[in-house]
């Protein structure tokens, strides 16, 4: 197996239904991987089979058939369970179900106690999580008094501070505004590329696709496409009949390249957008 590979699906199916699992398929011959520091995208609508990825990233469960593995470990294998939960973590998408504590910096240092990791170094990995979630300020504050994106900010923080290699998200901007939205995509991002951390950020917001390295299309339980953001976007058809469609900004620069405009290169976001038409308009 390929060292890089932090996570790899080999032909995973898993059913609902343990007396006949043929008949009840959540997830259906599923195979592709994540690399150490990457950020994977995983898009489909609701029903489609993601959130059982998510589950099944870090042993919450395992596979009815075909394998996970978790830096070379199977997720099937009890022995590893505790390994592999340290290794992927997952933040599901309400906030409230996963905050345990009634202040913050409490909530956060959860994790962490329950690994036996010393009080002095529990302290300082409490503070550096909440520092890169932007809540090290709110430390003290009642939980329950927090908007639902600094709940979610403190639910990776908790997650944060148990040193994991991968945060899976699973639709974590699902119950937020578009503010909150905001501020979670933001915090995966940064988490991303000044941590290293492998990233695997479920939704079917198609709009927090456009930072990926990769772009998985799950529907029905299978798998549909993968490649980059432009190489998924591209495939207009395909998303169609998955329920999806493609960002307003990418239709936005379609249009007008039907309408003559000229622009160049891969057009994914506003300032993809507003580059492009500057170097029109000054050539």
């Amino acid at each position: 197996m390929d060292d890089k590979h932090l996570l790899v699906f080999e032909n995973v199916s898993y059913s609902y239904d343990e007396e006949d699992a043929s008949e009840a398929f959540a997830v259906k011959d599923v195979s592709f991987t994540v690399d150490k520091g990457e950020f994977v995208v995983v898009l489909g609508h609701n029903g489609s089979g993601k959130s059982t990825l998510a589950k099944l990233s870090n042993s919450i469960f395992v596979p009815s058939s075909g394998k996970v593995y978790v830096e070379g470990m199977d997720t099937s294998d009890e022995k590893y369970e505790f390994k592999i939960r340290e290794k992927v973590g997952v933040v599901f998408q309400n906030p409230d179900n996963q905050i345990v504590a009634s202040i913050v910096e409490e909530d956060v240092a959860f994790g962490p106690e329950n690994l036996g990791i010393e009080p002095k170094k529990i302290r300082e990995r409490v503070d550096n999580a909440l520092k890169a979630v932007g809540m090290y300020e709110y430390r003290l504050h009642e939980t329950h008094r927090l908007s639902g994106g600094q709940k979610q900010r403190v639910a990776i923080a908790g997650m944060i501070a148990m040193l994991p290699d991968c945060i899976v998200f699973d639709e974590p901007t699902a119950m937020l505004d578009p503010k909150g939205r905001k501020e979670v995509m933001k915090t995966a991002l940064e988490l991303n590329k000044n941590a290293d951390m492998a990233i695997v950020f479920i939704t079917h917001f198609m709009e927090e696709a456009i930072f990926a390295d990769k772009v998985i299309v799950i529907d029905g339980g299978r798998l549909l496409a993968s490649g980059t953001p432009s190489e998924i976007f591209a495939q207009k058809e395909m998303l169609e009949k998955c329920g999806l469609d493609v960002p307003d900004i990418v239709k936005l620069a379609g249009m007008l390249r039907e309408k003559g405009v000229p622009l160049d290169g891969n057009i994914l976001s506003e300032d993809d957008l507003v580059r492009e038409y500057l170097k029109i308009l000054n050539p």
